[in-house]
């Protein structure tokens, strides 16, 4: 029987916070034990409640069943910072589970620095130019969506890696209501996390109210993705 999810203790955040000090090899395994009993059965527990969760909410995101969270060992192959481990736990919930889909939840477990987002994150160039288009030839129908997400308390958050300008062919919507949206490369409703949320069995439900109240930026990512991408 599976671990249902009742928090992350405090010793789990403490090993984080440790591992950001310490982030070498043999510190790490002759810790690795207490890691995957504070750290990665809970973590594995959370992205099993969640993919519960949202089923019963009729959500079609679910967890991965290859790649169910995200590994704590960092890519150091075309990185400077030759660090091995990450220092932060990560687990991602995509679109009716399929690896890589954009459109999903995903939540970051880090001391101080946790939180929840709901996001089509950093689409590659051939969607983003779908969803541009969208927008360009509906913009009242994108205007709907942000309502919809303020009558939900929520918002897309502002990116803070925007494009300067207006992208290349969407010029002429530089006087849009919606013109900032044309330059950002991801779309993304997220929510804070404090150290204590993430202590108790309640992180479930707050997350599957996030995809709740984004559903609408959800619903318009995955229609203009699905409609464009079958043209």
């Amino acid at each position: 029987m599976e671990k249902r999810f009742d928090g992350f203790s405090p010793a789990a955040l403490r090993f984080l916070r440790d591992l950001k000090k310490n982030n070498e090899r043999a510190w790490f395994q002759a810790r690795k034990e207490r890691y995957e009993t504070e750290l990665l059965a809970p973590l594995q527990a959370l992205t099993a409640d969640l993919a519960t969760a949202l089923q019963k909410e009729k959500i079609p995101i679910a967890a991965d069943p290859k790649r169910p969270t995200f590994r704590i060992y960092r890519d150091v192959r075309f990185s400077r910072d030759k660090s091995p481990y990450k220092t932060n736990l990560g687990t991602y919930l995509p679109y009716k589970g399929q690896r890589g889909a954009p459109g999903g939840l995903y939540v970051h477990i880090e001391p101080k620095e946790s939180f929840a987002a709901v996001a089509f994150y950093e689409l590659d160039r051939p969607l983003l130019e779908r969803w541009r288009r969208a927008m360009a030839e509906d913009p009242k129908r994108f205007e709907k969506v942000l309502r919809a997400l303020e009558r939900n308390g929520a918002a897309i958050y502002e990116q803070e890696n925007a494009l300067k300008r207006m992208p290349r062919g969407f010029e002429a919507h530089a006087q849009s209501p919606i013109a900032q949206y044309f330059r950002y490369p991801s779309f993304t409703v997220s929510e804070e996390l404090a150290d204590a949320d993430l202590g108790d069995r309640r992180l479930v439900a707050r997350c599957v109210d996030l995809v709740r109240r984004a559903r609408p930026l959800l619903d318009y990512g995955w229609a203009v993705l699905a409609a464009r991408s079958s043209q």
